[in-house]
């Protein structure tokens, strides 16, 4: 009989869900991050363990995902096919599905020439769409890749990234989250925003087409913590981060705080967005914020 996941089941019931992030170290020693696992538990619904972030070769997401179940915490599992192929998607699907873990996001994943290994080959050899109804095949039909038959068949809780855009890509950016949820998406995780607007306008074409019934949608926010922060994730493909903002934090006289009031300013925002099911903190090298936020933002963490 497949148990849903705590993730699946919040969702699915509407109670608004509360996430924050861990980044595997460029090590094996996990004794800090554990701790932060362990700090993190009684505030949020989930934690989401990255996939090589910014291509960087770090401890595996798997692994780290069940050392982080066992303190209490449920995980979900960036899958980046940047490094996988079908082979080694399977395998590693199958080994979450060993573990008993089954909240996954497809995406495609940063190039490597900005990463640890820039030499490194890209393997990429299935898109995401492609990803999401394979991966959501197995669960539904038994079945591998290749269609050969799987028994018994593993259960995952599958979603993926997608990005507001401007204005006037909104038509043709709809169409391709239709696509996603029709493969087989389940939730969707918003791009880390750090203004409001842009986010109201995607989402409300997201209610429009009724998209928000079909998959549930979570917003982001990316916790920061100064200026030369906010500098470093203006250079990261994806994120738009205003320069009015990076004014706003150098003119304060106190970067910390005012990049702290930033952040909660903006999760207050989002909470209040129609058709958003849950927020999910990109808590990295902010770990330590993410049980104030959530007391100071009214992110109760459901039941």
């Amino acid at each position: 009989m497949t148990t849903r996941s705590k993730m699946e089941r919040l969702l699915e019931e509407r109670r608004f869900l509360v996430s924050a992030e861990l980044t595997p170290p460029r090590h094996h020693d996990l004794t800090r991050l554990l701790q932060h696992a362990r700090a993190m538990a009684g505030c949020v619904d989930v934690v989401q363990i990255n996939d090589h972030l910014l291509s960087q070769a770090r401890c595996a997401n798997m692994a780290v995902g069940h050392l982080v179940r066992q303190e209490g915490v449920e995980p979900v599992l960036q899958f980046s096919l940047r490094h996988r192929n079908k082979i080694a998607l399977q395998g590693d699907l199958l080994g979450m599905a060993a573990l008993g873990l089954s909240n996954l996001i497809i995406l495609g994943g940063y190039p490597c020439s900005i990463g640890s290994d820039p030499d490194a080959k890209e393997v990429s050899d299935v898109d995401s769409l492609t990803a999401i109804r394979l991966t959501s095949r197995m669960t539904r039909e038994g079945k591998l890749f290749n269609g050969d038959g799987l028994s018994p068949a593993p259960y995952f809780h599958v979603g993926t990234i997608d990005f507001p855009c401007p204005e006037q890509a909104i038509a043709g950016a709809m169409e391709r989250l239709a696509a996603k949820i029709e493969a087989g998406a389940r939730f969707i995780q918003v791009q880390a925003v750090f203004e409001l607007a842009p986010m109201r306008r995607w989402m409300a074409a997201v209610v429009e087409r009724g998209l928000h019934e079909r998959a549930r949608f979570v917003a982001a926010i990316f916790p920061f913590a100064g200026v030369d922060r906010l500098s470093f994730l203006q250079k990261v493909p994806g994120l738009v981060v205003p320069e009015h903002l990076i004014e706003r934090v150098r003119k304060s006289g106190d970067a910390e705080g005012e990049s702290y009031r930033i952040t909660l300013e903006l999760l207050q925002g989002l909470r209040d967005v129609p058709g958003l099911a849950g927020l999910h903190m990109r808590s990295i090298g902010a770990e330590d914020w993410v049980p104030r936020l959530v007391e100071d933002a009214g992110l109760r963490r459901a039941a």
